[in-house]
């Protein structure tokens, strides 16, 4: 599954693509079990598919799954843009191809659009999150401010916001399963 992944997906939305695969498809995990995984995937150094590649593969298979999710998602991909680099210092690109390629780069963005939404759903489930989300939006987005910066302090808001109940104060009820994507 992973291979099919590496060799069928495209650019930022890999990420989108595994969660259509491994949640909604074939419900492997849940929305609630992969949100961390891509949370930390993408605070992580490196490549967002690659970190969470290991993370699902150690999730669902452990140490020798990892590491044959991280093979089987970059191997394709690494093959393809060998080839398609022969091919377009052999011969370029045409005006057919850079249509095609506008054309896809179009469905990639409705398809990001789509798998956001999806994953945003539970995301937004704790205290404060559309808020921290809309905050951060507006000022990576808007305001152009450093981002390591802005998601140190929305981390920080976030836990503050999402932090234990007092000793003998009733905690607040946790979202269902159900509600998690």
């Amino acid at each position: 599954m992973f291979a099919w992944i590496g060799l069928t997906s495209v650019g930022g939305g890999r990420s989108a693509y595994i969660y259509e695969a491994l949640v909604v498809r074939r419900t492997w995990l849940t929305g609630a079990e992969f949100l961390p995984g891509l949370t930390l995937s993408q605070l992580l150094p490196g490549p967002t598919v690659s970190n969470l590649s290991v993370f699902l593969g150690n999730s669902l298979n452990g140490p020798a799954g990892a590491a044959l999710a991280l093979l089987a998602v970059l191997l394709p991909g690494a093959l393809a843009i060998l080839v398609l680099g022969a091919l377009y210092f052999e011969y370029g690109v045409g005006p057919a191809l850079e249509a095609a390629l506008r054309g896809m780069g179009a469905a990639v963005v409705g398809f990001l659009c789509i798998n956001t939404t999806r994953i945003a759903r539970g995301a937004l489930r704790g205290r404060g999150a559309p808020w921290v989300a809309a905050a951060t939006f507006a000022a990576v987005g808007l305001l152009r401010l450093n981002t390591i910066l802005v998601i140190l302090v929305a981390g920080a808001v976030s836990l503050w916001l999402n932090r234990p109940s007092r000793p003998g104060a009733e905690p607040p009820a946790p979202a269902s399963e159900t509600d998690a994507c």
